[in-house]
């Protein structure tokens, strides 16, 4: 697998890609004002504690307070803490989500201030390299402090190891020294741009593409210095004639990852929905049809589909809980065969998947700890046509409640003519429906541009003018 970094170093807003083989597999974007913020050390002061949500707000020098969930000791309002933004942003309606925890994330270490012990990626899988690292993370553990070791530590020596440890541990000594000369509210110490931050803990890479040349500049720095690994190739790309993304062939995969439909290689297609409390994704044989017979169709549309499953979790940073429908099969081996095939795939992402299994009905359970806002969340935003309904009233429905308001206006005593204006369909529907009353004088006037759901009922007097387009409803014979 060829896996690439490819970087829009934009004014104001930066974009990462990060390609497998030629296929996007990850999308971040950060703006430069929020840049940071997942990393980001504050100096905050406690100004409500919430026992029953074991919360706390705090303010941190931002527009909103901060989120801090507690565990144990429940600080008091007017307290100062060091406290660090987490994974989860701050939005337009919640604050930072923050932890009084912190920690100071390396290329192949994490120190964690205030702990104790040595921690092992569980992604190193071989006993004497474990073993190996727990005694060099011992020794070279500075006081007071726990460390936890990365995967990327598995084949460097103890002196880089012990080198990049004293690093951490002076920056976090720097912000130990910071911190005690403020008396307000603000910003501790600010960690690596998206950029950097991607370079820094993404493994395998062969290339880093990036558009600018400071950042260029930045990414060849940070190599020389061993936050890169030496053999990645690092390159400007030359956007005279193209953008990078457009010359990679970004932009169109960014497009398909918002629609609700992907489809499979064997012909075969997935819909993916998203609910309040879960995700939900449908798996279907679509225009597959290969195979001697059903039960072979369906494993392989199925096998496609988890590959695929993996792989839009992590591009669109699906997180919660996560239900797949794959096409019921028989046997229990090819049952079997998928949860492996799917654990197998889902292990490529950096967040943390669990795979629970197929259900009796034949759904599969997961759950995905989210890294950042959702794709969706992202670049998209609430309808204002459907308020995010995904649907509006028929036009028939519309004219059936306007007909039956101006019906409620007539028994209350209003006298007509009664003038609904509504959407051109809303309308049209209308003048093919039939009053009751006999007396009643009703009316349609289309309104271009109006909200297919949206009427309103006007009480002529008598002798008014009306529209000259204004279509009178019939009387029931």
């Amino acid at each position: 697998m060829i896996r690439e970094l490819i970087i829009d170093d934009a004014p104001g807003y930066a974009r990462a890609a990060v390609v497998e083989d030629g296929v996007l597999c990850e999308l971040h974007g950060e703006a430069q004002c929020d840049a940071g913020q997942a990393e980001s050390l504050f100096y905050g002061r406690v100004q409500a504690v919430k026992p029953a949500l074991k919360a706390a707000f705090v303010d941190i020098g931002m527009e909103r307070h901060a989120f801090l969930p507690l565990t144990d000791e429940l600080p008091r309002c007017g307290d100062m803490l060091i406290v660090q933004g987490q994974a989860k942003q701050a939005t337009d309606t919640k604050g930072l989500r923050v932890t009084d925890k912190p920690n100071m994330a390396g290329r192949r270490l994490v120190l964690v201030p205030g702990g104790s012990g040595v921690r092992i990626s569980r992604k190193i899988r071989e006993p004497a390299l474990r073993q190996a690292l727990l005694d060099v993370g011992a020794r070279i553990c500075p006081p007071g402090c726990a460390l936890i070791v990365r995967t990327a530590s598995g084949d460097v020596t103890q002196a880089q190891l012990e080198e990049e440890a004293q690093a951490l541990y002076a920056r976090w000594q720097a912000v130990l020294k910071k911190a005690a000369g403020m008396t307000h509210p603000g910003l501790l110490d600010a960690p690596p741009t998206l950029t950097m931050r991607l370079a820094r803990d993404l493994r395998d890479l062969s290339r880093i593409v990036v558009s600018s040349e400071a950042a260029h500049l930045a990414l060849l720095h940070a190599q020389r210095a061993g936050g890169i690994d030496a053999h990645v190739r690092i390159e400007r790309a030359d956007e005279s004639r193209q953008l990078i993304f457009d010359a990679f062939g970004i932009e169109p995969q960014i497009d398909k990852a918002l629609k609700k439909r992907v489809w499979l290689p064997c012909g075969g297609y997935l819909i993916i929905d998203f609910c309040e409390a879960m995700t939900v994704i449908d798996v279907n044989s679509g225009k597959m049809v290969l195979g001697h017979d059903l039960e072979e169709t369906a494993l392989r549309v199925n096998m496609e589909a988890a590959d695929e499953i993996a792989r839009q979790m992590r591009l669109r940073d699906v997180g919660g809980i996560v239900i797949a429908d794959f096409i019921d099969m028989r046997e229990e081996a090819h049952r079997q065969a998928l949860v492996q095939r799917m654990r197998e795939a889902a292990a490529r992402d950096r967040a943390q998947v669990r795979v629970e299994g197929l259900t009796r009905l034949g759904l599969m359970e997961m759950s995905r700890k989210r890294a950042q806002a959702s794709l969706r969340k992202a670049l998209r935003t609430g309808c204002s046509y459907c308020a995010g309904a995904g649907e509006v009233l028929s036009a028939g429905e519309v004219a059936r409640r306007a007909l039956r308001q101006a019906r409620r206006m007539m028994l209350a005593g209003q006298r007509g003519p009664f003038l609904i204006r509504c959407a051109p369909p809303a309308a049209q529907a209308l003048g093919a429906m039939a009053l009751r009353e006999e007396s009643a004088q009703v009316y349609a006037l289309a309104v271009p541009g109006r909200h297919a759901e949206r009427f309103e009922i006007e009480q002529m007097g008598e002798g008014a003018p009306l529209p000259a387009d204004a279509v009178a409803l019939k009387r029931e014979e």
